[in-house]
């Protein structure tokens, strides 16, 4: 082979599905290098992900690369991996894995983090002493006697002695009379907990899985809330981890779960290195702590979605906790589900992987308990709490059709509130919607605030007299009089946290209150701070929305309210029904988590709701089932699997004209798949932007994907959608 025909296939990050090939005279390039290279006007990192000695470009056209990185960013298997994702979801190869690597190593120039150290004198240093050392060198003499007095130092107490203190650590380093310690990513004290033991059912989730470890199985371990998943998910690591150099990964579903989580995890694996993968990490941090875990240094990886994508050359498990949850599916780029490809990374690798939730996602009920020719997945089931004589809580409908409300509380709630706060325990009260309330009318014309570049009404929030667009982001000042009729007779209507929080101030006083939302919880501080607080007693009502609902454990809450949840019973998406009752599920799993007995109130106006009904029996596995029947006759997944084609544009008649057009070359291509006439969604417009979508329905999967395979391409090429930004959405979760 010659220079001149060593021909590197890059990957870059644009829309074109297709590689790009360039010259190079480096030898011994491997697949998965980063390189940079000319794209045009302007220099792109992209990826090797292939290396041959022909190109059909002209020589004098062909460019040669700018610079060859030596690190590789990914092996074997993680190319496996993008190139499903690029081939199942039909998106670029070079957009799939520039998706999926920190965003620090998409810049030309990238650095990790420097490595902090901790110095120490050596024994021969402390024998010999300080007067062995050259009369003249002060500096020396002052680090010396600064060790001794310290035991150990760090780089800013050496930095404030002298500028020039390098210089002297590298001279007594040499005299053999210092070493050094790398600081570990987490200088945190982590007090562990007494290890509990496992209960019976704990024991045979944990002996069934481990049976397991030396290849691909699937679990769903369904356990109710408070029955020990988590205790169940460490004794599986430990276990892992007895094998060599073995890594394991933990997906979450968003960053609420992780401080708890994280805390706990390094409290028992102390002597393992442990690294997170999260979206308040800063852009080193990620770099550093992903690095970390691509070179197979860090042991245990805890993150959300895009963590699945990390190069791991050990990896020896997986574990999804709260699998059902929706933050798992992507809604943008790459719109891949982490569940599903951490299912297709586990048997690609080989290895078990674990989903725990006490309310499967239909999808994952199905494959563990009702596949026609044998299941999929293994199914274990956790029935009772971990903790000793704790119980599920009471759940309780108070009919608001027959109960004055004031002020979206009943006065059932607010007893039930005064309860707890004169037994000095904690309540939780849940509403699904940040803001003061949903919506400003006026008295006289009815005039709502709309959001001008959305289909929706703008959210009052009172504090900062604004009214903001949820959807889009749109913020403008709180008019003082109608902008119909003049009139200066405005009111909030409806529920909101912020609205909730000041009721709630209102009724109890005296109360300690925290409102807990995306407005009030925006640094990654914020939630660990919750938790000391809860923990500590010193809250004694939170309000909050889902951000609470899954995952977390409050000793001392012994009340759940829920507000505000019949908008949920009658949405036109099929889905609403699972969701709500997992969300209510989860939110009511956190009252009575220890021994203090837990109650749950929900307000509705359909206390008799099927919904209500499995709730108060914490029914899920006959209500999932019903589910399931209902979906089977309405030829819904998991029955069958959709496709959305989403598009917009300016104008809705470009919209349409492309979907049309789709459509028509959709039922051309196949008879297997149902295609349905383009219609508007339930946010008809966004950010500006007018939108239509079509479905494609089919009993088999292969059918949909060979149909996808021609008619992505079309699309791709179809001129009417130089005017509409379009996307498929494969297995979609959102219409």
């Amino acid at each position: 082979m010659t220079d001149a025909l060593h021909i590197l296939k890059v990957a870059l990050d644009v829309p074109l599905d297709r590689v790009f090939d360039y010259r190079t005279d480096k030898p011994n390039t491997q697949i998965g290098q980063y390189v940079v290279v000319p794209f045009g006007a302007r220099k792109m990192i992209g990826v090797v992900v292939g290396i041959s000695d022909t190109t059909a470009i002209e020589s004098k056209k062909l460019k040669s690369i700018i610079r060859l990185d030596p690190e590789v960013i990914f092996d074997e298997q993680s190319f496996k991996l993008f190139q499903f994702c690029s081939q199942y979801y039909h998106y670029p190869l070079g957009q799939t894995i520039l998706s999926a690597v920190p965003s620090r190593l998409k810049k030309i120039n990238t650095k990790a983090m420097a490595k902090k150290y901790l110095y120490r004198l050596t024994p021969k240093a402390i024998e010999l002493g300080v007067d062995q050392l050259p009369p003249r060198q002060t500096t020396l003499k002052r680090i010396v006697m600064a060790l001794i007095d310290a035991t150990l130092l760090d780089e800013a107490s050496l930095r404030s002695m002298s500028s020039a203190w390098k210089k002297s650590i590298e001279t007594l380093d040499e005299m053999g009379w210092i070493e050094k310690e790398e600081i570990t990513l987490d200088d945190k004290v982590y007090i562990q907990a007494p290890i509990p033991s496992l209960n019976d059912e704990q024991k045979k989730a944990f002996d069934e899985i481990s049976k397991t470890n030396k290849t691909f199985a699937a679990w769903l371990l369904y356990g109710i809330t408070g029955s020990g998943k988590t205790e169940v998910y460490i004794r599986l690591i430990e276990e892992a981890l007895k094998k060599e150099h073995a890594q394991v990964l933990v997906l979450v579903p968003e960053i609420n779960l992780t401080p708890q989580l994280e805390s706990r995890f390094r409290a028992r694996f102390e002597k393992y290195m442990l690294v997170t993968l999260h979206s308040h990490l800063t852009d080193n941090e990620r770099l550093t702590h992903w690095r970390l875990a691509k070179e197979g240094q860090a042991q245990i990886v805890i993150g959300t979605r895009l963590s699945i994508f990390t190069p791991m050359p050990h990896l020896s498990l997986i574990i999804i906790d709260e699998e059902h949850d929706a933050s798992f599916k992507q809604q943008e780029g790459l719109r891949y589900h982490a569940r599903d490809v951490a299912i297709f990374r586990a048997k690609s690798e080989n290895i078990p992987i674990v989903m725990g939730t006490a309310t499967p996602s239909l999808e994952t009920w199905f494959n563990a308990t009702k596949t026609k020719d044998a299941k999929k997945f293994g199914f274990l089931k956790l029935t009772s709490r971990a903790v000793l004589d704790s119980t599920l809580p009471e759940i309780k409908c108070i009919d608001i059709s027959k109960s004055t409300v004031t002020k979206g509380f009943s006065p059932y709630l607010v007893e039930a509130i005064r309860d707890r706060l004169n037994k000095k325990e904690q309540s939780l009260i849940f509403i699904n919607r940040r803001g003061f309330a949903p919506v400003l009318l006026c008295s006289s014309c009815q005039w709502t605030g709309r959001c001008h570049r959305c289909s929706s009404r703008l959210v009052v929030h009172l504090n900062q007299k604004r009214l903001r667009c949820h959807h889009c982001g749109h913020d403008e000042k709180m008019p003082l009089q109608c902008p119909s009729c003049g009139n200066t007779d405005l009111y909030p209507t409806g529920l909101g946290t912020q609205r909730v929080e000041e009721t709630i101030k209102e009724f109890f006083p005296e109360a300690r209150i925290l409102r807990v939302d995306r407005d009030s919880t925006k640094t990654k501080e914020a939630l660990n701070d919750l938790f000391l607080k809860m923990k500590n007693r010193e809250i004694d009502i939170l309000i909050g929305t889902q951000m609470l609902s899954k995952g977390h454990d409050f000793p001392y809450l012994s009340l759940v309210g829920v507000l505000d949840t019949d908008q949920a019973l009658y949405s036109p998406d099929f889905r609403a029904s699972e969701r709500l009752f997992s969300q209510l599920m989860q939110v009511s799993g956190r009252a009575g988590r220890a021994k203090t007995k837990g109650e749950v109130y929900i307000q509705t106006a359909f206390p008799n709701h099927p919904i209500f009904e499995a709730l108060k029996t914490h029914d899920y596995e006959n209500f999932a089932n019903e589910l399931l029947k209902e979906r089977e006759l309405a030829e819904l997944s998991p029955f069958a699997f959709l496709v959305l084609l989403k598009g917009e544009a300016h104008q809705l008649t470009h919209v349409m004209q492309f979907l049309n057009d789709a459509m028509i070359n959709a039922q051309n291509l196949s008879t297997h798949v149902t295609v349905y006439n383009p219609v508007r969604p339930m946010m008809e417009r966004l950010k500006g932007m007018e939108r239509a979508q079509l479905v494609l329905q089919a009993s088999s999967r292969v059918a949909l994907q060979k149909l996808l395979d021609e008619w992505v391409p079309y699309l791709r090429e179809n001129k009417l959608g130089q005017k509409v930004k379009w996307v498929v959405d494969v297995d979609p979760l959102e219409f």
